[in-house]
């Protein structure tokens, strides 16, 4: 804990915490507690148990006046990650701002859903459509061995921030990132992909209007909402994307937990067979995946 080596002042680690989340709690900020002690392992770039074992520190003014920014800045609304340019994914740790959606649990199920697929079938190309921060592309080759994955995303932001977590994992030679909106750049081989991934925007141009204040004000909205029924993309990337699997290839997406019967009929439509709906772990349709004939 390098920073708490500072010349100390008259407020410990404890008290710091403490003051911040009472300034969340007056907020009526959800986690407000949760969120004080993150915000603090990351001012003072500590451990969990480095927090317990220094609580009664006290800390330099410049420390407190950080924290007390960063709380602050939470008190606006901004994401946590956004603040700390950090979120765990899949037990990886992940660079993320406000370019690019914060990845979710609900996500992982679909990471899970081709990691069990690829135990039982070769999963060796692969292309993720709308890859934003890297996190489903750098998991899928993190933990399946031998992939190599093309990475497209129509957003020169979310690319970047992609590239930066590709590189942080080292795995440039097996990630190769492409601006293109959805396949028109794409020049890859007809039927040589074992696999095309992808959690599209989703989210219908309604239901956007509802959506927590967190995500509607920060997150982009690009990468949230089609502008219309949540299903253009599913139809976009089904349609064009199976001329580039082989016969048996794994098409998977996430879907919102409305979306399965129309996904799964916009799959078969288009010849799809083997077609599952799978639930995440609260029990809501969460995962599509089919094969091509």
């Amino acid at each position: 804990m390098s920073m708490l080596k500072d010349q100390p002042k008259n407020v410990t680690v404890n008290q710091l915490i403490a003051m911040g989340r009472n300034v969340l709690e007056s907020y009526e900020k959800m986690d407000a507690a949760i969120d004080a002690r993150l915000l603090a392992l990351y001012v003072l770039q500590c451990t969990s148990s480095e927090l317990i074992l220094h609580g009664n520190d006290e800390v330099a003014d410049h420390i407190k006046e950080s924290y007390m920014y960063m709380i602050a800045k939470r008190i606006q609304g901004i994401p946590l990650q956004y603040i700390t340019k950090s979120q765990e994914f899949m037990g990886l740790e992940f660079y993320v701002d406000e370019r690019v959606l914060i990845p979710r649990q609900d996500t992982e199920t679909l990471v899970e859903t081709i990691i069990e697929y690829s135990k039982q079938n070769r999963v060796e190309k692969a292309v993720e459509v709308g890859v934003g921060s890297g996190c489903i592309s750098v998991s899928l080759v993190h933990y399946i061995k031998g992939l190599n994955i093309t990475a497209i995303d129509i957003c020169e932001n979310a690319l970047a921030v992609a590239k930066k977590n590709v590189k942080a994992h080292q795995l440039e030679e097996h990630i190769t990132l492409l601006q293109s909106d959805v396949f028109k750049d794409y020049d890859g081989e007809e039927e040589s992909l074992d696999l095309i991934v992808s959690n599209p925007p989703y989210i219908t141009f309604d239901e956007c209007k509802g959506l927590m204040g967190e995500v509607k004000e920060h997150e982009p909205r690009k990468a949230l909402t089609d502008e219309g029924d949540g299903l253009k993309f599913y139809r976009e990337i089904t349609k064009e994307g199976k001329k580039y699997l082989k016969k048996n290839g794994l098409l998977a997406y996430e879907i919102g937990y409305l979306q399965g019967e129309d996904v799964c009929n916009i799959l078969k439509q288009e010849g799809f067979y083997n077609i599952k709906l799978i639930q995440d772990l609260a029990g809501k349709d969460r995962v599509v995946i089919g094969m091509k004939l």
